[in-house]
C-alpha cells in the first residue's frame, strides 16, 4: 500500500452515495419533462389540425349556428382523433373521450379555438414523479396538460 491509501478506502462509495441522487433526479427529470413536452406538442398540433379540417367543411345552406354544430364540431373532432391515434388507450379515452367529445370546440365572435385538454395530469401521470431524500418530488409537472389553437373567420 502506498502512504496516505489506507485513509482514502471507501471514498469512492460515499462520493458515489451523494452524486448518484442528484444525477438520477436529473435524468428522471429529463425523461419525464419529455414526456410532458411531447403530450402538449402533440395536443396543440392535434388542435392545429383540427382547425384545418374545420376550414374544408362546406356550410351551403345552413345557418351560421347549424354548420358550427352539424358540420364543423364533428369534423374538428374527427380529426383530432385522427391526429392523436398514437396515444396510448388509456391516455386516449381520457383526454379525447368517446369519439372526441372531449375536444372544446368554441366557434363564436368571429374566432373558431379548439381544445385538447388532459385533465389532472398531475394526478395521473405517464411517467410517475418519485421522492428523493433532500431533493424533494421530481419532477414538478404542471395540473394539466392543454393544447390549443384558434383561427379568426
Amino acid at each position: 500500500m502506498k502512504p496516505g491509501q489506507a485513509s482514502q478506502r471507501g471514498a469512492s462509495a460515499i462520493e458515489f452515495s451523494l452524486v448518484f441522487p442528484i444525477f438520477l433526479a436529473m435524468i428522471y427529470s429529463i425523461a419525464t419533462y419529455s414526456t410532458v413536452f411531447m403530450l402538449i406538442q402533440g395536443f396543440t398540433y392535434a388542435s392545429e389540425d383540427a382547425l384545418r379540417a374545420a376550414i374544408a367543411v362546406d356550410c351551403d345552406g345552413l345557418t351560421s349556428q347549424q354548420c358550427i354544430d352539424d358540420r364543423i364540431t364533428p369534423a374538428v373532432r374527427a380529426q383530432a382523433v385522427s391526429s392523436l391515434s398514437w396515444l396510448p388507450a388509456s391516455v386516449k379515452s381520457q383526454v379525447l373521450g368517446t369519439d372526441g367529445d372531449q375536444v372544446m370546440v368554441d366557434c363564436s365572435g368571429g374566432t373558431c379555438t379548439v381544445e385538447v385538454r388532459y385533465n389532472n395530469y398531475a394526478g395521473n401521470p405517464l411517467i410517475p414523479a418519485i421522492t428523493l431524500p433532500a431533493i424533494g418530488t421530481i419532477p414538478r409537472i404542471p395540473q394539466d396538460l392543454v393544447g390549443r389553437a384558434s383561427l379568426r373567420v
